[in-house]
């Protein structure tokens, strides 16, 4: 059984205008091609699909079945055609992007609203992983991009492409009826109350964590820094936390920056590519709006 996009674009087209003549003229074809059209397709499903006993162009049962099909098959068509376009001109399929936890979503959103036009051909895809699983999984990913929170500059940037993007400030903190917030804080205090850590994501610490900032034995290991700063402000611990998840906090009060030394560090986000690749239109996109 052989059909053509051509026989299902001309059974469509009488539908929708009700004659052969009609659609010989919207299809910029003889009605004599039209009804050969027509005759091939039935002849090719051994199927009778209009009604001729009647004046109007009327479809069978099985003419229907057919048309609501190959009008699926249509689309798909069109679809295909639209994806080939998109790709000659540059367009990635799908953008595959890595991003630490603790940068501000902020700088995502607007990436988000843009490739959420459904002109846009290339699919967005964001994954989430914190500290060295970043760079983890987009070593051992296709994934195009990465925000990582800084190579140290010491070798460790060597395969990658950096471009840097606004420091990101963590403070100590803890909520102030939290016993670290009254007086002196020192080596001896801080080990006698939990230390808040987001776990590091890299499958090389899934059977054992990774140390803690403050190397404390006496640690509490959460997923995300949306769980560290409930567990914050209910007074379960003390810890580190970007300053941009707690701003409202810091002015309420319901947080309060530590007495230690020190109680703030600032890293040097960067946007990482893997040497020699190239982005398309998507990934340049991405860029420009995360930039701009």
């Amino acid at each position: 059984m052989n059909f053509t996009i051509d026989q299902l674009a001309t059974l469509d087209a009488i539908e929708r205008t009700g004659t052969f003549a009609a659609a010989a003229r919207e299809l910029h074809k003889v009605p004599s091609a039209v009804s050969y059209l027509v005759r091939e397709l039935e002849s090719s499903l051994g199927l009778a699909l209009f009604d001729r006993s009647r004046r109007r162009a009327e479809l069978t049962a099985e003419g229907r079945e057919i048309l609501r099909l190959g009008r699926a098959l249509l689309e798909q068509g069109s679809e295909l055609q639209r994806r080939a376009m998109h790709l000659r001109e540059g367009w990635e399929p799908e953008l595959r992007v890595i991003v630490d936890g603790a940068l501000p979503m902020a700088q995502l959103t607007r990436c988000l609203r843009r490739f959420a036009d459904p002109e846009i051909a290339t699919r967005l895809r964001v994954e989430v992983e914190y500290q060295e699983g970043v760079v983890d999984s987009f070593d051992n990913s296709d994934a195009d991009l990465a925000l990582c929170l800084g190579f140290r500059g010491d070798g460790d940037e060597r395969g990658y492409d950096c471009v840097p993007l606004r420091p990101l400030r963590l403070l100590l903190v803890a909520a102030p009826e939290h016993p670290l917030a009254r007086g002196a804080v020192n080596k001896d205090r801080k080990a006698r109350h939990a230390e808040l850590v987001v776990r590091d994501s890299s499958p090389r610490f899934s059977t054992r964590s990774k140390g803690s900032w403050e190397g404390q034995q006496n640690v509490v290991f959460l997923s995300d820094f949306h769980s560290k700063r409930a567990a914050l402000l209910d007074a379960a611990g003390y810890g580190w936390i970007p300053e941009h998840f707690i701003e409202e906090d810091l002015r309420s009060g319901a947080l309060i920056q530590l007495s230690d030394d020190p109680n703030e560090w600032t890293y040097r986000p960067q946007i990482i590519t893997k040497t020699g690749a190239s982005l398309g239109r998507g990934g340049q996109l991405f860029l420009d709006t995360l930039q701009g």
